[in-house]
């Protein structure tokens, strides 16, 4: 659902087209930017021809889209130009696309910037899809978000570790959280009502079921609330982190026979804040009742 595309610093100088392209990126939109190199920013403000105004506007504007960067971790050779580089790059690890000022291999994958726009075939992105209830296919519509992320709060108010059906699926999400080695806010984010089991039964369940998954340098908070006598209840699903979110309709556990299908889509910016701080203890939206630490023991 969320995409990597190249974009080539030589663009910058059809400024009004660049702009519209780094706009309407972001995991909102399921599209991120690849740093192809991994200084892209610097190389796209040394691409700038223009001074005064426009290239402090241009260097504004990098400075605000961290959120909307991935690293490339592809190799860069720079005896080659940006566009020999990328179509040679593409040629093993695959961007969903390249943009940039030529075409001059015609290459399928290049879309010309100045044809960007909402009917440009690559350019389009689904912002929602429907997903078959198996945990494999429910878990790879988030691992580009969890790929890039550092701080990932799984929401699923009736997770229930002790049911393989939601097990299944969060070790998928905690394998690809964790792909990358880097350490993480992990936290889940679950209902409590009068029937809910004790903190002990939490703890032990949880440390049994998903201790082993995740490595043992790292941890996942496991945070219990309860809904506000005048206010929601946790009932939504979904994947939220500090680049976005995204709402899993049904639930983030795979039905265990076959044929029932969710939908999956990318949450809108201001939904997805909302939600974010709903779920911050700061501004949480429900009364928090308690949490506990799971550690990992998986040896890398």
């Amino acid at each position: 659902m969320i995409h990597e595309f190249a974009l080539d610093p030589d663009t910058v100088n059809d400024w009004p087209v660049f702009k519209y392209v780094v706009d309407q990126c972001g995991v909102q939109y399921g599209r991120m930017i690849s740093c192809f190199p991994r200084d892209w920013q610097k190389e796209t403000i040394n691409a700038c021809q223009t001074h005064g105004t426009r290239r402090t506007a241009v260097v504004e504007k990098l400075r605000s889209i961290k959120h909307k960067l991935v690293n490339s971790h592809r190799e860069y050779d720079r005896m080659r130009g940006w566009l020999d580089n990328a179509e040679l790059q593409h040629s093993t690890k695959p961007f969903h696309a390249i943009i940039s000022i030529n075409n001059p291999r015609n290459n399928e994958k290049i879309i010309i910037v100045g044809d960007v726009d909402e009917k440009t075939s690559l350019w389009v992105i689904p912002k929602e899809k429907i997903v078959p209830r198996k945990a494999y296919d429910l878990a790879i519509c988030a691992k580009t978000l969890l790929n890039i992320s550092r701080e990932i709060l799984l929401i699923d108010p009736h997770f229930n570790p002790q049911l393989p059906r939601y097990v299944e699926t969060f070790t998928y999400l905690i394998r690809f959280a964790f792909e990358n080695n880097h350490q993480k806010r992990l936290e889940l984010h679950v209902e409590y009502n009068r029937w809910s089991p004790t903190l002990e039964w939490w703890q032990e369940s949880c440390g049994a079921q998903l201790s082993s998954f995740l490595p043992d340098n790292a941890d996942i908070r496991i945070i219990r609330w309860q809904g506000k006598n005048s206010g929601d209840k946790p009932h939504p699903r979904y994947i939220l982190s500090e680049r976005g979110g995204i709402r899993f309709d049904y639930g983030l556990d795979e039905w265990e026979g076959e044929g029932q299908t969710t939908d999956v889509s990318l949450l809108d910016h201001t939904l997805y804040e909302r939600r974010w701080n709903d779920y911050q203890k700061g501004t949480a939206a429900f009364e928090l009742v308690d949490e506990i630490l799971i550690r990992g023991s998986k040896i890398s």
